[in-house]
């Protein structure tokens, strides 16, 4: 699930303008849950308590099982071992992330430090600086001086999005003594200027300033040396917001627009321009977003078609400038002009701005574009990148004073390289290519496609052997997420070629609706009561593999994480017939009580909610933990979550693995006590263990025993598991 916290008067007349605006014990198993009741018993409530002392008892039996069972029918230390070198050769490349400048505060790894004793987690930076005015003009191609560069750096206890902020000065690698510190919480924090900071969190103990999915909506301006309970109030939402965040965009001709960012919903939001002591409610769309601001012009992201005032229509998807100053002089009646218009089968999915350029990544049938923009005529004038097809392309590194940028390049087959891009030519060249982690020389990659129940076409990559036999006893491994306007891209993975592919193993991603593959109306398609469309485009894929003879049921996996895992949740619950083996990870599976489960209040626009009949009644239809029929039968599933998972909450999957027990079906149940709903923060091992569980998991269950194909190799009859 993607996280909702991510980003001329002196300041203190600033400052002070903007003020002036304002324990339970198990119970014995209880009968079914039909979930189509308005009310239910849940006996195991209990569980979802992360740090319950019961609770945590009953995961600490739950992976002393699974432990000892995957270690009895699978090599899992070799798996682990193999996953741990592949991570760390991972890490070794691309490095695992590092403080500004590349400085440890201690230890040997750049990417945790510890303060007061406790082992945090580099999240990131947000850096601030002044250009020189007395410096020379740098030279062609050098950055230019930059006056009194410090940096705000998030730090982590265990991975989770709650986070410390502190100062950190890059060329001294270390902590600013009596600099910025923001105690731990979901925070949102830009810099106004070098003494004062924009901050969006809860402001007192009792979390009295955070919306109900748990996320800021008070913003107050601080300044250095001021203790918290002094910063000034300048915006406040509501508690019913999924948040309110603060940004600041600027431009090289020194525009400057200081915005608020209210999220009335998780997808819709409002913008308020900050103008002295008035905010200014900016007249765009719910479904919008701001990128940056280049020449004074403010560019949009549309997630929904847009009427301006002027008349013109711009369709979803869309890249658009508004300028700025006509906006602040009439906010409400905003007139735009077209940047980007991407294809019928293109998704953008990030614009930069560099000193005479933007430029757009993007998705053309789930194929990674790069494109140049170029200020001609009052007009854009677009140029694509040549780059490596059946790849996924993202922008590494960009600066507004140069007309060049690297980007990173990978497929599935292709370890991720880096590329260095000229803007002015549009050229690409390669500056280091990606050490591979497995021979990928037997293999190759087809992109197929599907027809869904509603006759939709949905298609799927899959990566198998160039003399793949279609015998329908291939070992299959089928993945998806689709939610979230999200999207599943072409990725790398050491540890899916050595452990998978290497072992005789096909992999298939599908990239189903609900996500973000082709733009807006993709994941519309799929929103609330309309969400079995997902559903039935990641079964249709599933039987389309079958009718091509690649695999069958008893050698089909799937495997899917967050909203992906209640992807798999419904799979297992409405198809159980079509699956061999199933790993559900950090999901959510009981979608009755998900709004009062961690974050997942914020989740309504997505899901629906238990308060709206009609999206109750379809909840309960598909909710994997009522679903779970005594009288079918499953195949045994895996279920992995983390105790300090402070977005989905562990209890969806402890909740349902005590279920599925209870009901006497089989399962397996694994929960970290590292990291929280992703792997940010995990050292090598640790990163590595849930796949190398995950992958040990489905080659007992969905490989002839004793047979193994090496890389590039035969199967050798009778080698050891």
């Amino acid at each position: 699930m993607p996280s909702v916290c991510s980003r001329v008067l002196p300041a203190l007349l600033l400052a002070l303008s903007l003020a002036a605006c304002a324990q339970k014990p198990a119970a014995e198993p209880a009968s079914p849950l039909s979930g189509l009741s308005s009310t239910y018993t849940d006996p195991y409530a209990w569980l979802e308590t992360p740090d319950s002392p019961d609770a945590l008892a009953w995961v600490a039996r739950q992976n002393q099982r699974t432990l000892a069972e995957l270690t009895q029918d699978a090599p899992l230390s070799d798996f682990i071992s193999t996953a741990t070198l592949l991570a760390h050769e991972a890490s070794e490349e691309g490095g695992s992330g590092a403080l500004p400048s590349g400085g440890a505060v201690d230890g040997k790894d750049p990417a945790v430090t510890t303060i007061d004793g406790v082992r945090h987690v580099y999240a990131g930076s947000n850096c601030y600086g002044t250009v020189d005015p007395d410096a020379p003009p740098p030279a062609p191609g050098a950055d230019p001086v930059v006056m009194g560069r410090t940096c705000l750096v998030s730090l982590s206890r265990t991975g989770e999005d709650a986070v410390e902020v502190r100062e950190y000065d890059p060329v001294a690698k270390a902590y600013v003594p009596g600099g910025f510190h923001l105690p731990y919480a979901k925070q949102t924090v830009v810099w106004l200027d070098h003494d004062t900071l924009l901050v969006a969190r809860g402001w007192d103990s009792s979390d009295a300033a955070l919306t109900r999915s748990g996320y800021p909506y008070v913003v107050k301006v601080v300044q250095r040396g001021q203790p918290l309970d002094q910063a000034h109030e300048i915006f406040q939402g509501r508690v019913t917001d999924t948040s309110v965040s603060p940004a600041i965009f600027r431009d090289r001709q020194g525009h400057r627009a200081i915005v608020l960012v209210r999220r009335p919903s998780y997808f819709t939001t409002e913008h308020y321009l900050v103008e002295g002591r008035h905010t200014l409610k900016l007249g765009l769309p719910p479904l919008a977003e701001l990128a940056v601001l280049a020449n004074g012009q403010l560019v949009v992201k549309l997630g929904q078609d847009w009427q301006t005032a002027s008349g013109r229509t711009f369709p979803a998807g869309s890249y658009v400038s508004v300028d700025l100053d006509a906006a602040r002089h009439d906010p409400a009646k905003l007139k735009a002009a077209p940047v980007y218009l991407p294809g019928p089968r293109e998704a953008v999915t990030n614009l930069v701005k560099a000193r005479s350029h933007l430029v757009v990544t993007s998705d053309e049938n789930v194929r990674g574009r790069l494109t140049v923009l170029t200020r001609v005529d009052g007009g854009w004038k677009t140029t694509r990148v040549d780059l490596p097809d059946m790849s996924a392309v993202s922008i590494k590194s960009s600066s507004e004073d140069k007309d060049k940028l690297t980007v990173t390049v990978a497929g599935f087959l292709t370890p991720q390289a880096v590329w260095s891009v000229d803007l002015d030519s549009a050229a690409a060249t390669l500056v280091k290519a990606g050490s591979p982690g497995f021979d990928a020389s037997p293999y190759t990659v087809d992109q197929w496609q599907a027809v869904s129940t509603d006759g939709t076409a949905v298609p799927y990559f899959i990566v198998h052997r160039k003399d793949m036999v279609l015998s329908g006893d291939n070992p299959t491994l089928l993945t998806a997420y689709g939610g979230f306007n999200l999207s599943r891209l072409p990725t790398y993975s050491a540890t899916i070629g050595k452990l998978w592919l290497d072992r005789g193993g096909v992999y298939v991603v599908a990239n189903i609706r609900g996500g973000g593959e082709f733009g807006p109306a993709w994941h519309e398609a799929a929103l609330k009561t309309h969400r079995q469309k997902s559903f039935d485009d990641f079964t249709a894929v599933a039987r389309d593999l079958i009718q091509r003879q690649v695999t069958q049921p008893a050698r089909l996996g799937i495997s899917g994480g967050s909203n992906g895992g209640l992807l798999m949740g419904v799979a297992l619950t409405q198809h159980p017939d079509l699956w061999g083996a199933v790993a559900i990870k950090v999901p959510l599976l009981d979608m009755l009580r998900y709004e009062a489960i961690a974050a997942g209040s914020s989740w309504v626009a997505e899901y629906g909610s238990v308060s709206v009949p009609e999206e109750r009644a379809f909840l309960a239809s598909i909710s994997p933990y009522q679903r779970l029929d005594p009288t079918r039968t499953y195949p045994e599933t895996l279920i992995m979550t983390a105790t300090h998972d402070d977005r989905v909450g562990p209890g969806h999957a402890r909740k349902f693995a005590a279920r599925m027990e209870a009901l006497g079906k089989p399962v397996l149940f694994y929960e970290s006590d590292e990291g929280g709903h992703g792997t940010r923060g995990l050292d090598d091992a640790a990163r590595a263990r849930g796949p190398a569980l995950e992958l040990a998991y489905f080659a007992s269950r969905l490989m002839p025993r004793h047979a193994e194909r090496p890389a590039g190799g035969q199967v050798v009859a009778g080698a050891a598991d």
